[in-house]
């Protein structure tokens, strides 16, 4: 009898672990730059856009997180005008601003029975201005003057508990647009798709590795290591540039705050 009585017991433990190692989490994703669509000159997607669809494709893939193709939550959106313009200009604002609107960022959750939603913005700041450009706009603007000026390309990754209005976590990294001789412009459509592929690499064998772990830490915080930085040489489609396969620097401002591990992992706070 007590023999039946262990098998029985082990029967439900093995039962009851496959659901608990299948513990997932619901996150949306969100490039600032959701509405552009085709609106640069290029018609290439935003670097906000490229970055998202490789950090959803590998939360998917970790079995850790559900999360929603950016055509669903376009799709959803468009069914509920409401929320989509309150969403447009929510995104807005975060682009612009770096203001917060928890309280759609909780609608868009929602559509998705998600708690969390994690946005995602990248901007090139123009010299002696306020003004912040899309890198295509950037690449255009230098291709048709000629300038040479040493363009840095700023992202950043904002996760949000939407259920307490609060910021999980927010990492913002910052990235040398130009290659060696100074120049970044494009003066034909070779040029451009290279440029437009080592945005590619950059997003998907760095940027959203790093972002990706940053977030599963936050819900799994003793089931990755840390990413520390590589030195493999990549070299992205083209030979127009060659970037550092080391982990994106974070702003000045943060390196200075920070202690030397979370330099990798950007910075954790609890609101702006």
């Amino acid at each position: 009898m007590k023999n039946y009585l262990k098998y029985f017991v082990l029967l439900i433990c093995l039962l009851i672990a496959p659901a608990v190692q299948a513990l997932t989490f619901n996150v949306v994703v969100v490039p600032a730059d959701l509405f552009n669509v085709c609106e640069n000159y290029y018609c290439y997607p935003e670097v906000s856009e490229i970055v998202s669809e490789d950090l959803i494709d590998k939360l998917n893939k970790s079995g850790k997180f559900v999360s929603p193709s950016l055509y669903e939550v376009r799709l959803k959106l468009a069914q509920n005008t409401e929320v989509k313009n309150k969403v447009k200009n929510s995104l807005d604002k975060f682009n612009s601003k770096g203001n917060i609107d928890f309280a759609t960022m909780k609608q868009l959750g929602d559509l998705f029975s998600a708690k969390s939603v994690l946005l995602i913005s990248n901007r090139v700041p123009m010299e002696n201005s306020h003004l912040k450009r899309s890198v295509w706009e950037v690449l255009e603007l230098s291709g048709a003057l000629n300038l040479s000026y040493p363009f840095t390309m700023e992202t950043s990754a904002v996760l949000l508990d939407t259920v307490n209005d609060l910021v999980m976590w927010s990492g913002g990294y910052v990235k040398n647009l130009n290659p060696s001789d100074g120049n970044f412009s494009a003066h034909s459509a070779a040029e451009s798709y290279a440029k437009y592929a080592y945005l590619q690499s950059y997003s998907e064998d760095i940027l959203s590795k790093v972002i990706a772990q940053n977030v599963t830490l936050r819900f799994f915080p003793k089931t990755v290591n840390p990413m520390l930085n590589n030195t493999q040489d990549l070299k992205p489609s083209g030979n127009f540039f060659r970037y550092e396969s080391s982990t994106p620097m974070l702003n000045k401002k943060d390196e200075k705050e920070e202690e030397p591990l979370e330099h990798d992992y950007g910075e954790m706070i609890y609101g702006f």
